[in-house]
């Protein structure tokens, strides 16, 4: 049977990552993962469960561009590794998720550079690419392309008090990393105008009531502990079956109705060839808890 994930989650203490083994990332010229601490990852080995950290808090985890190239790097290499079937993406305990991008940096691009470089859309490609589940640990605020960040990922778990906005037209522009598409994708049309069309914020809360937040804690709760348990749930279960239902549900906001549904029977028929359907469906006409292969 597999070891309870839940028992070395409840002795970790975070931000300092106590309790979890440091990622060997390769060094390097030329590498963005080298010598820089803004964005921190540490692995529960026990879980499966990686947990990645903003790590700015002096400028409110500003996105910078490193920042960025790192997270897709970061990602890159979650994605290929076995060890990890799913991710928490944190901010500052009690400070901020992401103030959202530098704005220092930002005001030197041009519209030439933007498409020159495709501004953001290897951070967009990067979480749209991610075959595990990400969930967001929201505390503090979640502005522009923090709250962009948030989106993309695929469970959003948050403090009642986080604070959740996309403030762009104050600055000139607009959201540029799916705040547009997403967020009428998640509370309509309607509540998405009113909060991009003015520097209006929304709480975690209310967030939650509306379905875009998952769960919403109090102050007293803990809000990345229980974004790390839900991950090591999640994490127990059989990770290609884990990996075909993400895929299944995302083809749903990528499709009409009968195409998600011709990916949907594509994905169910294939997880019958999997060693771990056999062991699921064994376990449960046995009366036992399937010990999962991981194929």
């Amino acid at each position: 049977m597999q070891p309870s994930a839940t028992d070395s989650l409840e002795a970790t203490i975070l931000p300092d990552f106590e309790g979890l083994e440091h990622l060997s990332l390769p060094t390097g010229q030329g590498n963005v993962l080298a010598g820089a601490d803004d964005v921190r990852i540490g692995i529960d080995s026990a879980a499966a469960v990686a947990v990645v950290q903003l790590n700015r808090p002096a400028r409110r985890n500003a996105l910078t561009q490193g920042m960025m190239d790192r997270l897709v790097a970061l990602l890159a290499q979650l994605d290929r590794n076995d060890a990890v079937r799913a991710v928490v993406l944190m901010g500052t305990r009690k400070g901020a998720f992401s103030a959202g991008a530098d704005i220092g940096e930002l005001s030197r691009l041009t519209t030439g550079e933007a498409h020159e470089r495709r501004f953001l859309a290897d951070l967009n490609g990067a979480f749209e690419g991610f075959s595990k589940p990400i969930i967001a640990a929201v505390e503090g605020l979640a502005l522009g392309g923090g709250f962009e960040v948030a989106l993309a990922c695929d469970i959003i778990y948050a403090a009642d008090d986080a604070k959740f906005g996309l403030p762009e037209v104050t600055i000139g522009t607009i959201p540029g990393a799916g705040g547009t598409q997403r967020l009428v994708r998640a509370i309509g049309k309607y509540k998405a105008m009113e909060l991009i069309l003015q520097r209006q914020t929304i709480s975690g809360e209310e967030l939650a009531q509306r379905g875009l937040v998952n769960r919403a804690f109090k102050p007293d709760e803990d809000v990345v502990l229980e974004a790390k348990n839900l991950a090591a749930r999640i994490a127990a279960y059989s990770r290609p079956v884990v990996r075909m239902a993400k895929q299944a549900v995302l083809a749903a906001e990528n499709h009409h109705l009968n195409a998600g549904m011709a990916v949907e029977k594509q994905l169910y028929y294939m997880t019958f060839s999997l060693d771990d359907f056999k062991v699921g469906t064994q376990a449960f006409l046995n009366k036992q808890q399937p010990d999962f292969t991981h194929h």
